[in-house]
């Protein structure tokens, strides 16, 4: 079950829901897996012309790790094509925004001093 406390975000694929988060081990698979450092995946979801699905489906497979670590890399892309791109898309953001709440807040324009 999701607990977004625990920095887990649930993704309902038809009558099953799987858990979605994103600790060290998560983060550190993910970035064996696509050769770059998590600031440079997150940063390139924000260019949506050269996301590339292969990078989208190792996101999702990383983000499984902890909870579902029997789901390959495979897997991960059918749990993808079952989802719908746009909910996996919106579940990765979440999750990234749990495991990263520093960089939210350091993103949140600040105050003017009187």
């Amino acid at each position: 079950m999701a607990n977004p406390h625990r920095g887990s975000v649930a993704l309902q694929v038809g009558d099953r829901a799987y858990t979605l988060s994103f600790s060290v081990n998560a983060i550190c698979e993910l970035e064996d897996a696509l050769g770059q450092p998590v600031a440079k995946i997150a940063a390139g979801l924000n260019d949506p012309e050269n996301v590339r699905m292969s990078t989208v489906r190792a996101i999702i497979w990383a983000a499984l790790r902890d909870h579902h670590g029997e789901i390959d890399l495979k897997g991960a892309g059918e749990i993808a094509t079952e989802a719908g791109i746009p909910a996996c898309m919106e579940a990765i953001g979440k999750a990234f925004n749990l495991a990263f709440p520093e960089a939210k807040e350091a993103a949140r324009p600040q105050k003017a001093k009187a």
